[in-house]
Protein backbone atom coordinates (compact mmCIF):
# COMPACT_ATOMS: atom_id res chain seq x y z
CA UNK A 1 0.00 0.00 0.00
CA UNK A 2 2.57 2.51 0.98
CA UNK A 3 4.67 1.62 -2.19
CA UNK A 4 1.29 2.23 -4.61
CA UNK A 5 0.96 5.58 -2.46
CA UNK A 6 4.91 6.40 -3.28
CA UNK A 7 4.25 5.45 -6.76
CA UNK A 8 0.97 7.78 -6.93
CA UNK A 9 2.77 10.59 -5.28
CA UNK A 10 5.43 10.51 -7.99
CA UNK A 11 3.07 10.82 -10.64
CA UNK A 12 1.54 13.67 -9.62
CA UNK A 13 5.25 15.66 -8.32
CA UNK A 14 5.81 14.50 -12.57
CA UNK A 15 2.73 15.73 -13.94
CA UNK A 16 2.62 19.28 -11.69
CA UNK A 17 4.96 21.41 -13.53
CA UNK A 18 3.07 20.15 -17.03
CA UNK A 19 -0.04 21.44 -14.99
CA UNK A 20 1.09 24.87 -13.21
CA UNK A 21 2.20 25.67 -17.04
CA UNK A 22 -0.85 24.64 -18.58
CA UNK A 23 -3.01 26.98 -16.90
CA UNK A 24 -2.51 30.76 -16.22
CA UNK A 25 -5.26 32.80 -14.49
CA UNK A 26 -3.38 35.96 -16.47
CA UNK A 27 -3.57 34.46 -19.61
CA UNK A 28 -6.54 36.02 -21.02
CA UNK A 29 -5.44 39.34 -19.59
CA UNK A 30 -2.23 39.61 -20.88
CA UNK A 31 -3.02 38.27 -24.43
CA UNK A 32 -6.59 40.83 -24.60
CA UNK A 33 -4.90 43.91 -22.81
CA UNK A 34 -2.45 44.64 -25.58
CA UNK A 35 -3.35 47.79 -27.55
CA UNK A 36 -4.74 47.61 -30.91
CA UNK A 37 -2.43 48.09 -33.65
CA UNK A 38 -5.06 50.80 -34.84
CA UNK A 39 -4.06 52.99 -31.81
CA UNK A 40 -0.40 52.98 -32.02
CA UNK A 41 0.56 56.41 -32.20
CA UNK A 42 -3.18 57.61 -31.71
CA UNK A 43 -2.88 60.08 -29.10
CA UNK A 44 -3.16 63.57 -26.84
CA UNK A 45 -0.30 64.72 -25.84
CA UNK A 46 0.31 67.34 -22.86
CA UNK A 47 1.14 70.45 -24.60
CA UNK A 48 -0.23 72.46 -21.33
CA UNK A 49 1.58 75.94 -21.20
CA UNK A 50 2.41 75.88 -24.80
CA UNK A 51 2.10 78.90 -27.16
CA UNK A 52 -0.16 78.19 -30.34
CA UNK A 53 0.70 79.89 -33.88
CA UNK A 54 -2.80 81.05 -34.50
CA UNK A 55 -1.98 82.55 -38.42
CA UNK A 56 -3.85 79.62 -39.56
CA UNK A 57 -6.31 80.03 -42.34
CA UNK A 58 -9.52 78.37 -42.41
CA UNK A 59 -13.16 78.16 -43.70
CA UNK A 60 -16.16 79.40 -41.61
CA UNK A 61 -19.46 77.71 -41.85
CA UNK A 62 -20.07 80.90 -43.79
CA UNK A 63 -17.88 79.65 -46.46
CA UNK A 64 -15.49 82.56 -45.64
CA UNK A 65 -11.54 82.81 -45.97
CA UNK A 66 -10.55 83.30 -41.43
CA UNK A 67 -7.64 82.98 -39.43
CA UNK A 68 -7.50 81.10 -36.24
CA UNK A 69 -6.53 84.22 -34.60
CA UNK A 70 -9.31 85.85 -35.69
CA UNK A 71 -11.39 84.28 -32.52
CA UNK A 72 -8.41 85.23 -30.26
CA UNK A 73 -8.97 88.91 -30.64
CA UNK A 74 -11.59 89.34 -27.80
CA UNK A 75 -10.02 88.82 -25.00
CA UNK A 76 -11.92 86.25 -23.65
CA UNK A 77 -10.93 82.73 -23.07
CA UNK A 78 -11.21 79.89 -26.30
CA UNK A 79 -12.19 76.08 -25.95
CA UNK A 80 -10.50 74.13 -28.75
CA UNK A 81 -12.15 70.51 -29.89
CA UNK A 82 -10.30 68.88 -32.86
CA UNK A 83 -13.07 66.53 -34.13
CA UNK A 84 -14.78 66.13 -37.75
CA UNK A 85 -18.61 66.78 -38.48
CA UNK A 86 -19.46 63.38 -40.41
CA UNK A 87 -17.72 61.47 -37.78
CA UNK A 88 -20.67 58.76 -37.42
CA UNK A 89 -19.91 58.03 -33.97
CA UNK A 90 -17.03 59.68 -31.30
CA UNK A 91 -17.58 63.09 -32.66
CA UNK A 92 -20.78 63.32 -32.21
CA UNK A 93 -20.96 61.99 -28.77
CA UNK A 94 -18.00 64.90 -27.93
CA UNK A 95 -19.86 67.75 -29.86
CA UNK A 96 -22.93 66.85 -27.47
CA UNK A 97 -21.18 66.39 -24.27
CA UNK A 98 -19.90 69.67 -25.27
CA UNK A 99 -22.82 70.97 -25.47
CA UNK A 100 -24.72 69.91 -22.65
CA UNK A 101 -21.03 71.48 -20.34
CA UNK A 102 -21.83 74.72 -22.05
CA UNK A 103 -25.18 74.44 -20.95
CA UNK A 104 -24.67 74.09 -17.83
CA UNK A 105 -23.02 77.39 -17.22
CA UNK A 106 -24.15 80.71 -16.54
CA UNK A 107 -22.01 81.83 -19.23
CA UNK A 108 -23.00 82.05 -22.40
CA UNK A 109 -20.64 81.54 -25.68
CA UNK A 110 -19.72 84.81 -27.25
CA UNK A 111 -19.73 86.69 -24.03
CA UNK A 112 -17.67 85.47 -22.04
CA UNK A 113 -15.72 82.77 -24.09
CA UNK A 114 -15.59 81.45 -27.60
CA UNK A 115 -15.77 77.79 -28.69
CA UNK A 116 -14.14 76.23 -31.86
CA UNK A 117 -14.77 73.03 -33.62
CA UNK A 118 -11.82 72.35 -36.46
CA UNK A 119 -12.48 69.81 -38.63
CA UNK A 120 -9.41 67.42 -39.25
CA UNK A 121 -11.18 65.95 -42.38
CA UNK A 122 -10.02 68.48 -45.24
CA UNK A 123 -12.61 67.29 -47.40
CA UNK A 124 -15.30 69.03 -45.10
CA UNK A 125 -16.53 72.43 -46.06
CA UNK A 126 -18.96 74.83 -45.15
CA UNK A 127 -22.07 72.42 -46.53
CA UNK A 128 -21.11 70.34 -43.68
CA UNK A 129 -20.38 72.91 -41.49
CA UNK A 130 -23.72 75.00 -41.68
CA UNK A 131 -26.52 72.70 -40.76
CA UNK A 132 -23.87 70.65 -38.08
CA UNK A 133 -23.62 74.13 -36.44
CA UNK A 134 -27.10 75.43 -36.96
CA UNK A 135 -28.62 72.04 -34.86
CA UNK A 136 -25.77 72.76 -32.19
CA UNK A 137 -27.16 76.54 -32.26
CA UNK A 138 -30.59 75.36 -31.68
CA UNK A 139 -29.78 72.45 -28.93
CA UNK A 140 -27.14 75.20 -26.89
CA UNK A 141 -30.71 77.98 -27.03
CA UNK A 142 -28.65 80.67 -26.00
CA UNK A 143 -29.18 84.24 -27.76
CA UNK A 144 -26.24 85.30 -29.62
CA UNK A 145 -24.46 82.20 -29.85
CA UNK A 146 -24.02 82.32 -32.93
CA UNK A 147 -21.14 85.41 -32.32
CA UNK A 148 -19.06 83.04 -29.96
CA UNK A 149 -20.32 79.29 -31.52
CA UNK A 150 -17.27 78.96 -34.45
CA UNK A 151 -17.14 75.31 -36.78
CA UNK A 152 -14.16 75.45 -39.30
CA UNK A 153 -12.65 73.48 -42.21
CA UNK A 154 -9.54 73.93 -44.01
CA UNK A 155 -7.07 72.09 -46.30
CA UNK A 156 -4.97 70.02 -45.13
CA UNK A 157 -1.87 71.82 -44.66
CA UNK A 158 -3.72 74.18 -42.04
CA UNK A 159 -4.91 71.18 -40.31
CA UNK A 160 -1.40 70.00 -39.97
CA UNK A 161 -0.06 73.33 -38.82
CA UNK A 162 -2.81 73.37 -35.84
CA UNK A 163 -2.51 69.81 -34.79
CA UNK A 164 1.38 69.49 -35.07
CA UNK A 165 1.33 71.68 -32.47
CA UNK A 166 -1.12 70.63 -30.39
CA UNK A 167 0.51 66.94 -30.69
CA UNK A 168 -2.51 66.08 -31.45
CA UNK A 169 -1.81 62.31 -33.48
CA UNK A 170 -4.52 60.25 -35.07
CA UNK A 171 -4.92 58.29 -38.65
CA UNK A 172 -7.36 57.23 -41.50
CA UNK A 173 -8.66 54.11 -41.34
CA UNK A 174 -9.28 52.27 -44.77
CA UNK A 175 -10.97 49.43 -43.56
CA UNK A 176 -13.71 51.57 -41.58
CA UNK A 177 -13.23 54.58 -43.92
CA UNK A 178 -13.14 56.80 -40.34
CA UNK A 179 -10.28 58.67 -38.80
CA UNK A 180 -9.16 57.03 -35.85
CA UNK A 181 -8.28 59.52 -32.62
CA UNK A 182 -8.71 60.49 -29.19
CA UNK A 183 -11.38 62.59 -27.74
CA UNK A 184 -10.63 66.19 -25.62
CA UNK A 185 -10.94 69.18 -25.52
CA UNK A 186 -8.16 72.09 -25.37
CA UNK A 187 -8.53 75.42 -22.90
CA UNK A 188 -6.94 78.24 -24.74
CA UNK A 189 -5.82 81.90 -23.14
CA UNK A 190 -6.99 84.89 -25.29
CA UNK A 191 -3.49 85.01 -26.14
CA UNK A 192 -3.28 81.06 -27.72
CA UNK A 193 -1.46 79.13 -24.87
CA UNK A 194 -2.57 76.40 -24.00
CA UNK A 195 -4.07 76.36 -20.53
CA UNK A 196 -5.70 72.64 -19.76
CA UNK A 197 -6.66 69.95 -21.61
CA UNK A 198 -9.77 67.80 -20.91
CA UNK A 199 -9.39 64.43 -22.12
CA UNK A 200 -13.29 62.42 -22.63
CA UNK A 201 -16.43 62.88 -24.10
CA UNK A 202 -18.18 64.13 -20.70
CA UNK A 203 -17.57 67.39 -18.57
CA UNK A 204 -19.43 68.96 -15.77
CA UNK A 205 -20.05 72.58 -15.97
CA UNK A 206 -18.12 73.41 -13.33
CA UNK A 207 -14.82 72.03 -14.27
CA UNK A 208 -15.06 74.37 -17.69
CA UNK A 209 -16.06 77.57 -15.87
CA UNK A 210 -13.28 77.06 -13.72
CA UNK A 211 -10.83 76.51 -16.58
CA UNK A 212 -12.11 79.33 -18.39
CA UNK A 213 -11.06 81.41 -15.30
CA UNK A 214 -8.00 80.02 -14.64
CA UNK A 215 -6.66 81.27 -18.78
CA UNK A 216 -8.56 84.51 -18.47
CA UNK A 217 -6.20 84.93 -15.13
CA UNK A 218 -9.06 86.52 -13.30
CA UNK A 219 -10.12 89.09 -15.99
CA UNK A 220 -13.54 87.33 -16.40
CA UNK A 221 -16.04 86.60 -13.51
CA UNK A 222 -16.92 87.74 -10.23
CA UNK A 223 -15.13 88.33 -7.04
CA UNK A 224 -16.96 84.39 -6.08
CA UNK A 225 -15.86 82.78 -8.90
CA UNK A 226 -12.40 84.10 -9.00
CA UNK A 227 -12.41 83.11 -5.05
CA UNK A 228 -13.41 79.77 -6.18
CA UNK A 229 -10.47 78.70 -8.48
CA UNK A 230 -8.34 79.62 -5.01
CA UNK A 231 -10.19 76.43 -3.63
CA UNK A 232 -9.91 74.19 -6.43
CA UNK A 233 -7.00 72.75 -8.04
CA UNK A 234 -6.93 71.01 -11.25
CA UNK A 235 -5.79 67.17 -10.78
CA UNK A 236 -4.86 65.41 -14.08
CA UNK A 237 -6.01 61.94 -12.66
CA UNK A 238 -9.37 62.80 -12.13
CA UNK A 239 -9.51 65.39 -15.42
CA UNK A 240 -11.28 67.60 -13.17
CA UNK A 241 -10.99 70.13 -10.80
CA UNK A 242 -11.18 69.11 -6.70
CA UNK A 243 -10.98 71.02 -3.56
CA UNK A 244 -7.20 71.84 -2.75
CA UNK A 245 -6.52 70.70 0.60
CA UNK A 246 -3.55 73.03 1.42
CA UNK A 247 -5.80 76.23 0.25
CA UNK A 248 -8.88 74.90 2.36
CA UNK A 249 -5.99 74.60 5.68
CA UNK A 250 -4.72 78.27 4.38
CA UNK A 251 -8.64 79.45 4.96
CA UNK A 252 -9.19 77.48 7.99
CA UNK A 253 -5.68 79.34 9.77
CA UNK A 254 -7.06 82.02 8.74
CA UNK A 255 -10.27 82.29 9.83
CA UNK A 256 -8.96 80.68 13.45
CA UNK A 257 -6.45 84.26 13.45
CA UNK A 258 -9.16 86.55 12.77
CA UNK A 259 -11.45 85.27 15.31
CA UNK A 260 -8.92 84.44 18.10
CA UNK A 261 -7.52 88.47 17.02
CA UNK A 262 -11.29 89.75 17.30
CA UNK A 263 -11.52 87.97 20.79
CA UNK A 264 -8.31 89.59 22.05
CA UNK A 265 -9.12 93.06 20.67
CA UNK A 266 -12.41 92.95 22.29
CA UNK A 267 -11.09 91.68 25.39
CA UNK A 268 -7.97 94.36 25.30
CA UNK A 269 -10.58 97.24 24.67
CA UNK A 270 -12.94 95.97 27.89
CA UNK A 271 -10.14 95.67 30.42
CA UNK A 272 -8.63 98.93 29.17
CA UNK A 273 -11.95 100.84 29.65
CA UNK A 274 -12.62 99.04 33.35
CA UNK A 275 -9.36 100.57 33.99
CA UNK A 276 -10.12 103.45 32.79
CA UNK A 277 -12.92 103.33 35.12
CA UNK A 278 -10.62 102.70 37.92
CA UNK A 279 -12.32 99.23 38.27
CA UNK A 280 -9.77 96.74 39.45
Amino acid sequence: MSFLRFSFALILLGSAPSFVWAYDPHSNLTKENTLPKELNNVRISDVTGKKINLNISFRNSDGQDVLLSDYFAKGKPVLLSPVYFKCPTLCNYHMNGVTKALKQMDWTAGKEFQYIAVSIDPRENEEVSTPKKAAYIKDYGRLGAESGFHLLTGKQESIDALLQQLDFRYRWDEESKQFIHASGVYVMTPEGTVSRILQGIQWEGRDLKLAFLEAADGKIGSFVEKFALFCFQFDPRKNKYTIYAYRMMQMGGGVTLLILGSFLFIHWRKTTKNHRQGVM
